[in-house]
C-alpha cells in the first residue's frame, strides 16, 4: 500500500529532541495533522521547570489547528498510577500505539506515521499494523532536510545534544528505508 500518511503520532522522545533543538515546528512541515497521546505530553510536561516542558506546552497551544491531544485509556492508569506514586515509564509508547489502533479502526483507508527514538517500537512492528509508518527523529529530519523543508538534519541533532539529550541514535539511518521513501513521495507532491 502506497497512500499517503493522513497523520503523525508522536512519541515522547522526539518531542524532547525538538524541543531542545528548538525545533517543533520542524513536525508541522510535512503538512500533516499532529496527534500527541495524553500520556506522552504528560511524560514530556509534568515536571514544571524541566528543559523543554513550557515550550512544548506554549507550542501545543499555539498550534491547536493542526495539534491535538488524544486522550487514551492508557493515560487514565497513568494518572492513577502517578497519584499512587507507581512507575509510569514505558506509557507513553504505548498511548502512542493505542492512538495508532484507534485511527486504523475509525479510518480503514488511511495511512499514518508513528514518529520514535525508542528501540523497542522497531521491535514491536507486529503490533503495529502495516498501515503505520515507523519513522524515527533522524530518519524524520533527514526527510524534511531532502525535501528542502529544513536546511540541515545535523544542525537539529547538533542544538539538541548541546542541551544534553543523547542523539547517537539518531544519526544514523533505519535499517528499513520503505517509510522514509514513502514520506520522501509524499512531502515532493506537496
Amino acid at each position: 500500500m502506497n497512500r499517503p500518511f493522513s497523520l503523525i503520532v508522536t512519541d515522547t522522545s522526539p518531542l524532547l529532541t525538538l524541543v531542545l533543538a528548538d525545533a517543533l515546528d520542524v513536525l508541522l512541515r510535512p503538512r500533516l495533522s499532529v496527534r500527541i497521546p495524553d500520556a506522552v505530553y504528560v511524560e514530556a510536561t509534568r515536571v514544571h521547570g524541566a528543559p523543554g516542558a513550557g515550550q512544548i506546552v506554549e507550542w501545543i497551544n499555539a498550534h491547536l489547528d493542526r495539534v491535538q491531544i488524544v486522550p487514551t485509556d492508557i493515560g487514565i492508569d497513568q494518572q492513577r498510577r502517578i497519584e499512587e506514586g507507581r512507575s509510569i515509564r514505558g506509557l507513553g509508547e504505548n498511548a502512542a500505539i493505542e492512538v495508532l489502533e484507534r485511527f486504523l479502526r475509525s479510518e480503514p483507508a488511511s495511512d499514518a506515521l508513528l514518529l520514535f527514538e525508542d528501540s523497542d517500537i522497531g521491535r514491536r512492528r507486529a503490533v503495529v499494523d502495516q498501515r503505520i509508518g515507523l519513522i524515527s527523529t533522524g530518519d524524520f529530519l533527514r526527510e524534511l532536510e531532502t525535501a528542502g523543508l529544513i536546511q540541515s538534519a545535523d544542525f537539529v541533532l547538533d542544538q539538541a545534544a548541546a542541551r544534553g539529550r543523547n542523539v547517537d541514535r539518531q544519526r544514523r539511518a533505519a535499517e528499513d528505508p520503505s517509510t522514509r521513501e514513502r514520506l520522501r513521495r509524499q512531502i515532493a507532491r506537496k
